[in-house]
């Protein structure tokens, strides 16, 4: 089984660059500074994108994704890169480190398929301008997106999958900052053979399958421009393309050296600087070199920047409403009772459901573990998050007035976003959990003691109250002196956004970021804890173990199916799709619905709790049969 494999090694050491603490410091304040700069630089890229509609062509949406993999990027590598510079232990979990060499392994590849399509791109816009807006359809853009990221998916998929099934019995210390394939490989202590096939094979079939479409699209490119007659006209064509030709240099220049030169002239050292340039640098680079080459991207932030400055002017005047009011699901006088009975029957369920889950998980001595304790805050939160919504809905469709007050509205969307954020990363725990309990079984009560899953729990509240208290404080500095009617059933952001009278750039930012990074993070460590139980439950021979590995499990993937669905859907689709009447539908799902799925779906798919709650209404039967036979007659 997979745990044989590693099951003597747990965790590795990061060498770092220097042992040195007069070096460590400068180079923590250094790069720390690389990362700010990255942060912001590509963030400022995606923001500029969404909200300029001069910008809204197809080379601007693949600049937009290349600054999302930028900063994907920068972020899978710099943090841990930082913290072990000012820690005293270097020290990655085993699965933390197949976490960071899929995402980096993921990104990368990505990052070459995408930099091909944005080459493509070119080639249609100065080789075939009047095919151009047919050939590059907004489906066909967003295809060509998904192909890239679901490429660099299933690559990625393939190397930590054998990467992570070799046996590392020896040292385990890594002669890298990150956690890589080849250094990886330095330490397992059986064949690497396979392993290094595959390096060899899909890298250098990415690569160079990618680099040939943008060397051939450059070629047609360049007939193109030398048969322009006008000098004018050559420059505003090859102006389009200098930005890219920089990016594909430094990008591919480093990828080539790294990976597909000799295996005699292999140094970790060496490759531990080229490795800092592609992983930390370049992601800097790329939204600098954009900016500064592009003068499309020049007027539209100057654009942006003097839209703020007006709306700070004329904010001045304005004061803050004191109460909102909430255009609710319709307006139809007739369809208002029957949805009030509807969403009052979703509302009742979802609440005794919850509750009776997390009662039946406190009394029940059977389901006192870290599955049953993750779920029983699964219900509380999911009890909590439709009170907080339901019942002002509810109101809506008995009131006239609909209103809702200033504080109100802000305590709200205060809560709402706190109890998305916990759901979020709780079921990302709760895959953690499945992981452990499955692919360590020997280390399961060692992992998942008591105290480890109350921090779990405390720290995912506390990274969501965090990112609750950046998000109010933002919306609390924006005036709405315009209107005061929100086009939705709750105070969400796309809606309070809307009918804003000052800039939103700022909040529209921190939203991208702030969920990106939290929805993302959930889904990869999800995807990965899976991962790793498919490899360990494919290896067990007796078919019955294999089902009851499964059977705990389908109950927690039809959750985050569920969860994860609606809010990559609310969130992340393009902006020219945004329409507050579908949102409405869609949140409806994940606030009023989706709470009430959750108890349902464990305790249908789950026999331990079919059990528990069975032992519990015996229980309570008996209690009743023999308290009334001691009534004295």
């Amino acid at each position: 089984m997979l745990e044989e494999n590693h099951t003597a090694v747990t965790e590795f050491v990061l060498l770092g660059f220097t042992d040195r603490w007069e070096v460590k410091l400068p180079l923590f304040g250094l790069f720390l500074l690389i990362y700010v700069t990255t942060l912001g630089g590509n963030a400022g890229i995606i923001v500029l994108v969404r909200l300029n509609a001069s910008l809204h062509t197809p080379m601007y949406y693949f600049l937009s994704n290349l600054s999302f993999l930028d900063l994907s990027y920068a972020s899978t590598i710099a943090p841990k890169l930082l913290v072990n510079l000012v820690a005293q232990h270097t020290n990655i979990s085993f699965f933390g480190c197949a976490t960071q060499m899929f995402l980096f392994a993921a990104l990368a590849d990505a990052e070459c398929f995408l930099l091909a399509v944005m080459a493509y791109d070119r080639y249609m816009a100065i080789c075939q301008p009047f095919l151009y807006s047919v050939a590059m359809s907004r489906r066909a853009c967003a295809s060509m997106v998904a192909g890239a990221y679901l490429s660099g998916g299933l690559t990625s998929l393939v190397h930590t999958s054998f990467t992570f099934t070799l046996s590392f019995c020896g040292s385990n210390t890594i002669n890298h900052f990150f956690c890589d394939i080849p250094p990886l490989l330095e330490l397992s202590c059986s064949s690497t053979t396979v392993n290094e096939v595959l390096l060899i094979t899909l890298c250098g079939f990415i690569q160079t399958s990618s680099f040939l479409v943008i060397v051939i699209s450059y070629a047609c490119i360049l007939g193109t421009i030398l048969q322009l007659h006008t000098a004018e006209g050559r420059h505003k064509a090859f102006s389009t393309c200098i930005s890219h030709l920089m990016a594909v240099g430094f990008f591919y220049g480093s990828l080539l050296f790294m990976y597909l030169r000799p295996s005699s002239s292999y140094s970790l050292d060496t490759d531990k600087l080229i490795a800092l340039f592609y992983t930390v640098i370049l992601p800097m680079l790329n939204p600098v070199i954009y900016s500064l080459r592009n003068k499309e991207v020049r007027e539209a932030l100057r654009r942006s920047l003097e839209r703020k400055v007006f709306s700070q002017m004329a904010s001045g005047n304005c004061t803050s409403p004191t109460t909102f009011i909430l255009s609710g699901l319709t307006d139809n006088p007739k369809l208002q009772m029957p949805l009030f009975m509807v969403f009052l029957a979703i509302y009742t369920t979802t609440l005794l459901t919850n509750l009776g889950l997390i009662t039946l998980i406190s009394i029940d001595l059977q389901l006192q573990t870290p599955m049953y304790f993750f779920l029983q805050n699964l219900s509380f939160t999911d009890a909590v998050y439709s009170t907080v919504i339901t019942p002002k809905m509810l109101a809506t469709f008995l009131e006239e007035t609909k209103a809702i007050s200033y504080r109100g509205c802000i305590l709200q969307y205060f809560s709402f976003v706190l109890l998305t954020i916990s759901e979020c990363l709780l079921l990302a725990v709760m895959a953690y959990d499945r992981y452990v309990a499955i692919c360590k079984p020997l280390l399961y009560t060692v992992i998942m003691t008591k105290a480890v899953c109350w921090r779990l729990v405390k720290g995912l509240y506390f990274l969501a109250l965090l990112n609750s208290l950046v998000h109010t404080s933002g919306l609390l500095k924006l005036s709405f002196c315009s209107s005061n009617m929100v086009n939705h059933f709750f105070c969400d952001n796309s809606p309070l956004f809307h009918i804003s009278s000052s800039s939103t750039t700022l909040n529209e930012l921190l939203v991208f970021i702030f969920g990106s990074l939290f929805v993302m993070s959930s889904i990869i460590c999800i995807l990965i804890s899976y991962i790793f139980i498919i490899l360990t439950v494919v290896r067990i021979r007796s078919r019955k173990r294999k089902y009851k590995a499964f059977s705990t499990c389908t109950s927690h993937l039809m959750a985050v199916s569920l969860f994860h669905g609606t809010i990559v859907f609310m969130y992340f689709r393009p902006v020219n799709n945004f329409s507050l009447d579908k949102d409405k539908i869609a949140s409806l799902f994940y606030t009023v619905v989706i709470p009430m799925l959750n108890p349902l779906i464990y305790s249908w798919r789950n026999k331990e709790v079919k059990d528990a709650l069975h032992r519990a209404i015996a229980t309570s039967v008996s209690l009743t049969f023999w308290q009334s036979r001691e009534i004295p007659t």
